[in-house]
């Protein structure tokens, strides 16, 4: 059996019976991480712009983007053009537009530290931010 629940605005005393009750049946609870068409608009109509284009880029290159492609010069940095992607996400499970368990979409391609050498996007994202994309840019 499968029960999908959606509380809009759930009153204080409500939430705290209903987490204590999911709590007590953790093992029997999974949550719904997944990017749907409305969570990834919302996402990413909350991006700035370089952001946006990072997830952008990376969408319509079939799932990763090079950083030299992100670069309006050649020495150009991409020092924090990647930060909203994360802060976003959190502010998004913050302001519970999606739940705790939702991964970063769009993440950094690289050594490690220092400079990325581009971004990824799950290929099975890809039609989920294409409309985003699309509902956003209308």
């Amino acid at each position: 059996m499968r029960i999908t629940v959606t509380v809009d605005q759930p009153t204080p005393e409500f939430q705290t019976k209903l987490l204590a009750l999911l709590s007590e049946h953790a093992q029997d609870v999974e949550a719904d991480s997944t990017w749907t068409e409305e969570r990834a608009t919302q996402y990413y109509r909350m991006l700035p712009a370089r952001a946006r284009r990072i997830v952008k880029e990376a969408v319509q290159r079939g799932g990763h983007v090079p950083a030299d492609a992100l670069r309006d010069k050649p020495d150009d940095s991409l020092r924090g053009h990647s930060a909203p992607l994360s802060r976003i996400l959190q502010r998004g499970k913050m302001l519970r537009c999606w739940p705790e368990a939702m991964e970063q979409p769009v993440t950094g391609v690289g050594p490690g530290f220092g400079k990325v050498e581009g971004y990824g996007i799950n290929p099975d994202l890809i039609p989920v931010f294409e409309t985003a994309i699309s509902n956003v840019e209308k």
